[in-house]
């Protein structure tokens, strides 16, 4: 039925097959940002740019990123530092063209390669740097915003600078929070507006969305029950993996490089890091846990 013909941004009919693999793949959009508290867009978007230009995986991941960050903006309004949030959301407005450019002009190679890295660095960031030096100034909420808002309109991951930034300024965790909940749900609707106005966003796309729903709930309901059961430190360590080596996939495909060429240097230099700092980096991480539990909330929504 024509209801059911979805193409790309540049006309071409997707097959079946295809449709029925990415409905399939969003299942672990909530179901790892359950088990882990991050990473459901992170840890899709590489496997779905496999099969969909970017330009049309990257508006799915916001669409759903923006219905999630609407919900969690709400239950942590209290909590937000609004001042924050407002100057990070009004400096990203100022990145998301140059995300938009990028994906409407740059070939899709180069942009999976900038993916791929991307993925490699921040999984390596978040594996052995657990902890960042203060540094409470006003102003680095200029460049993040900026970072952010044009990795989210490019990529869908406008959430690891804003992470860092809360880091940074060393924001108590429900502030973190919702200072983080507050600029994704603002610059995901701008992002949206922005993708909506070039051309970018389809029906194709929202439909495409559509169609998910159903494992996404599925995914959701899973990944509750798995969180219960599987320690949450080693299900992150297993998200950073798979971000690891799906940031060296993307960069072998989009270079033409065989899979051992793409994987062998991501891994040697994964176990070199590990045994040099893994025991230190393991030290300091139980220290800030055992610190965070006397403040956490219960209610931690995920990271996108």
């Amino acid at each position: 039925m024509e209801f059911f013909t979805l193409f790309t941004p540049d006309g071409i009919a997707l097959d079946n097959t295809t449709i029925a693999l990415v409905i399939a793949i969003m299942f672990l959009y909530t179901f790892v940002g359950i088990c882990a508290g991050f990473g459901g867009a992170l840890t899709t978007m590489p496997l779905i740019t496999l099969l969909l230009p970017l330009k049309m995986a990257a508006p799915m991941s916001v669409i759903v990123g923006t219905a999630t960050a609407l919900y969690a903006t709400w239950l942590s309004r209290k909590e937000t530092n609004w001042k924050s949030a407002m100057v990070l959301i009004l400096f990203s407005f100022a990145g998301i063209p140059v995300g938009i450019y990028a994906l409407s002009y740059f070939p899709d190679y180069i942009m999976k390669i900038g993916l791929g890295g991307f993925l490699i660095l921040y999984s390596f960031y978040s594996l052995f740097i657990p902890r960042l030096p203060v540094y409470d100034k006003n102003w680095i909420a200029m460049p993040t915003g900026v970072i952010a808002g044009a990795l989210g309109s490019a990529f869908s991951t406008n959430g690891p600078p804003v992470v860092i930034y809360g880091m940074l300024r060393n924001l108590a965790p429900a502030a973190f929070r919702g200072t983080l909940n507050a600029f994704f749900t603002a610059n995901n609707i701008a992002i949206i507006g922005g993708l909506t106005t070039s051309g970018i966003l389809t029906i194709s796309t929202v439909k495409l969305v559509a169609f998910c729903i159903p494992t996404m709930i599925l995914g959701s309901l899973v990944g509750q029950y798995v969180h219960k059961r599987i320690p949450v430190n080693v299900f992150r360590v297993v998200v950073f993996l798979l971000l690891i080596t799906s940031g060296a996939m993307l960069i072998k495909g989009a270079l033409g490089i065989p899979t051992l060429t793409a994987l062998l240097p991501v891994f040697a230099t994964l176990a070199l890091l590990q045994i040099l700092f893994g025991k230190k980096v393991a030290a300091i991480r139980a220290e800030e846990q055992a610190k965070a539990k006397e403040s956490e909330p219960k209610n931690a929504p995920a990271e996108q």
